[in-house]
């Protein structure tokens, strides 16, 4: 994984990404169609949409967790999660990644959310990890 100097190097490099993923999309076995990536979801990681402003760290993270997206959709044959808001149904794949924090690797669960469109098409909305709580 690429080591970010700064936020704007890191959406920099995320944005190479999503820009190659926003032209063929990501096949997924989950949903036996390709996923499509557009600005709903990059709008929503680097917190440019929403009455909520992203933190610079969240936002930081959610960019680093990016290149994680591919391989989670590929691999993933089964929707971990439903859940169904007013008209937007959200869908949850998760998968295991390595995870370099503070020069500390360790797997996380990462979970990456698609959202469905007015013509069913899947589309790409966000990703997120969940840090294990320490036992004392």
């Amino acid at each position: 994984m690429t080591k970010y100097v700064n936020i704007q190097q890191a959406k920099n490099e995320a944005w190479k990404l999503y820009e190659e993923w926003r032209k063929v999309g990501i096949n997924s076995p989950a949903f036996k169609c390709k996923v499509r990536f557009s600005l709903i979801g990059w709008r929503h990681i680097i917190g440019a949409t929403g009455n909520k402003k992203r933190t610079s760290q969240d936002t930081f993270r959610k960019l680093k967790l990016l290149p994680h997206v591919k391989i989670i959709i590929e691999q993933s044959r089964l929707i971990q999660n439903i859940r169904k808001t007013g008209h937007r149904t959200y869908y949850a794949l998760e998968g295991m990644v390595e995870v370099e924090e503070n020069g500390v690797k360790e797997f996380r669960k990462v979970r990456v959310v698609i959202i469905d469109d007015y013509q069913n098409n899947m589309i790409f909305y966000s990703v997120m990890d969940k840090k294990e709580k320490r036992r004392k």
